[in-house]
Formats: structure tokens, C-alpha cells, sequence
């Protein structure tokens, strides 16, 4: 498989003019979270605080998603609470094209996988039952990275009804559930699944990425054994961190509209701007991507390397799953029209060869 850090981490080295292919936010973190991180660390909180997090923050989540705090955990950064249910699991199930961390953490943690297929003709909606009987954890992500696609609510009541006759644990990543343009999103805590974990983060909405901050909430005994696998790593998040946090939920509704309208438009421009005689894609319900299948004659991968040499980066859809003719466009810049020209001009090129 293609491998995005690697990609992502030769690129950082050298001089790329427009960026699109890592989820980093270019949508400048909001001042009142800045201050309210330096106002905590001038506080002197700048010490070991607990490992399931602060209380304040806690409750506060609680607050939002209308659940008991005791079923609230932080961590630094989502993904070390989807590792952690990796870890305690024997075979995951995965719906194709998946974030690749995923398939590293298990391949990591020496566990099974299950891919489950999907097609752009199919709007990339799964079929659950096709989860063999070995699985005892499969993880969703949805509105989608790579596709931006969500789930209908009827296949997530498919998934649920597949998951509790099998006694299956059903890991929700829901980074970006802040960032939606209709209402097809439905959330696993819609259905409160006793197995379920949601995930979720400060990276996404907030540009938050550098803090390293998210949480989960799920039943009591599911929180203890995230909070033994935190005990074990990282120990806690920073105070400081945290405090940024709880201002952040304090001004939440404000920044999602105000993101959300942002990628919106950045998704229009993609229908405006981009060739339909050489690509075409599933248009997102939500998140900060758009997976372009290309329909010139060359391969993502090929055509991600000669992009790059007009200054333009995104991801090869291998990276994502058996999706060879696809690349991934983060669309986190503000000179996306000028980056879609380039990708015309590369894809008539190739055409024409």
C-alpha cells in the first residue's frame, strides 16, 4: 500500500506551492482558543492532570452529547483512542477507502483485517453482512476520508442490527461530523448501541491539529480499558491543552457553520472548475475532501507525481484502499481554483498522449 506519511513527510521537505494532501486545516485556529491555552499555562497549569481528563471538560462534553461524564474519556489526538480498541481486539473490519491508519494500527498490533469493498458507482455505501464471523471490531468513518460521503441512517441501523446479533464492537470516527452540508449525517450515538464507541476531535472543526486533543464516549467498562491503554502510553493530555478545549465547545456553534460554509464553497468550486471529461467524483455530504476518480489514460499515483511537478500535492487513492484510478484533494487552501487549472492541464496532457 501507498504510504502517506512517508509521501506527506518527503513533501514537508521540500518546496510544494499548493498543498492539498494532508487533512490540515488551513482555516486559522480561532484567538479565543489561543488565549484561553496561555491564559491556563500562565496559571502555572502546566502539570500532570488526570488521565481520563479534566473534569470541567468532561462534563462539558457530557453536557453536549447528553451522556454521563463518566462515559467521557480524552486523549491526545483521536486516533489513540481507535488504537486502543485495535489493540484489545482479534480481527477488524474496515469499509474501503478507509483512512490508513487504521490498517497500520492493526498490522501494528499483529491483528487481522477485513476490508469491505466499495464502489464510487455505489455511492460507497457498504454491505454489512459480508463481515465474516471472525470480527470482533469493525470502525466506520463517516462523513468519510477519503470520499466526504455519509452514511444513510438505514445502513447504520444494518450495521447495528449485524453488530449486536454478533456481539461486535462498532468504533464510530466521527472527526468530521462538525463539518456537514445537508442532513443525511447520522451519528452512532443516535441509536445508543451498548458496544459503540464514538470518536471525535479538536483537530478538524477547530484546525486544532497540533494541539492533539480529542475524546470518546462509550459504556463505563469500554472507557476503563481506553483509560488502562492511556495509563500505559501517553499518561494524560496537557491542562493547558484541555483549556483550549473547553473554550473551544464555548464557541462551537459559531465555527462550524462558519467551516462548514467554507468547505461548501470549496466544493463548488471543484464542481465548477474541475474537467468532467477528466474526472468525476461523489459529491460529499461533509468533511474536507473530494476523491476524484480520473478518467485520462493514467493511474492516481502517476498522475499525483506529475501534478506534483506543477506545484501541486495530493494524495494517490491507493493509499486508501484498491482505488488506483483515484486521487484524494484535501481542500485546504485558498487557491483552489488556481490548483484545479493545473489538474485540467495535467489530465489533457496525459490525455492527449
Amino acid at each position: 500500500m501507498f504510504n502517506v506519511y512517508e509521501f506527506f513527510n518527503k513533501l514537508s521537505e521540500s518546496d510544494v506551492e499548493i498543498r492539498l494532501d494532508a487533512g490540515q486545516p488551513d482555516i486559522r485556529v480561532d484567538e479565543r482558543i489561543i488565549g484561553a491555552m496561555f491564559d491556563s499555562i500562565r496559571r502555572g497549569e502546566t502539570e500532570y492532570v488526570s488521565t481520563v481528563g479534566i473534569r470541567e471538560l468532561r462534563e462539558r462534553i457530557a453536557e453536549l452529547y447528553d451522556v454521563d461524564a463518566e462515559e467521557v474519556i480524552i486523549s491526545p489526538g483521536s486516533k489513540l483512542l481507535i488504537a486502543s480498541q485495535v489493540f484489545f481486539s482479534r480481527k477488524i473490519a474496515v469499509i474501503a477507502p478507509f483512512w490508513p491508519a487504521y490498517v497500520h494500527m492493526a498490522s501494528l498490533f499483529g491483528k487481522k483485517i477485513q476490508v469491505l469493498e466499495t464502489s464510487m458507482e455505489g455511492r460507497w455505501v457498504p454491505d454489512f453482512t459480508e463481515m465474516d464471523d471472525e470480527v470482533d471490531l469493525v470502525i466506520i468513518n463517516y462523513p468519510n476520508n477519503p470520499t466526504g460521503v455519509a452514511l444513510p441512517r438505514s445502513k447504520m441501523r444494518e450495521l447495528l442490527d449485524v453488530a449486536s446479533e454478533r456481539g461486535i464492537t462498532v468504533v464510530s470516527d466521527e472527526v468530521y461530523r462538525d463539518i456537514l452540508f445537508n442532513s443525511r449525517f447520522s451519528s452512532i450515538l443516535d441509536f445508543n448501541y451498548e458496544k459503540g464507541v464514538f470518536v471525535h476531535s479538536f483537530s478538524k472543526t477547530f484546525s486544532m491539529t497540533g494541539f492533539r486533543i480529542g475524546f470518546a464516549i462509550a459504556n463505563r467498562e469500554i472507557i476503563k480499558k481506553i483509560q488502562r491503554f492511556i495509563e500505559a502510553t501517553v499518561t494524560c493530555v496537557p491542562g493547558f491543552v484541555q483549556a483550549a478545549a473547553l473554550k473551544a465547545l464555548e464557541v462551537i456553534d459559531e465555527v462550524r457553520r462558519i467551516v462548514s460554509d467554507i468547505y461548501k464553497r470549496r466544493v463548488e468550486a471543484a464542481k465548477k472548475t474541475l474537467g468532467r471529461k477528466f474526472f468525476e467524483f461523489v459529491e460529499p455530504d461533509g468533511a474536507i475532501y473530494i476523491f476524484l476518480k480520473i478518467k485520462a489514460g493514467i493511474s492516481g499515483t502517476e498522475f499525483t507525481y506529475k501534478l506534483l511537478k506543477q506545484g501541486v500535492s495530493v494524495f494517490p487513492g491507493e493509499a486508501f484502499g484498491n482505488y488506483k484510478q483515484f486521487v484524494r484533494v484535501s481542500l485546504v487552501s485558498d487557491r483552489l481554483e488556481e490548483a484545479f487549472r493545473r489538474m485540467n492541464m495535467v489530465a489533457e496532457e496525459c490525455s492527449g498522449r
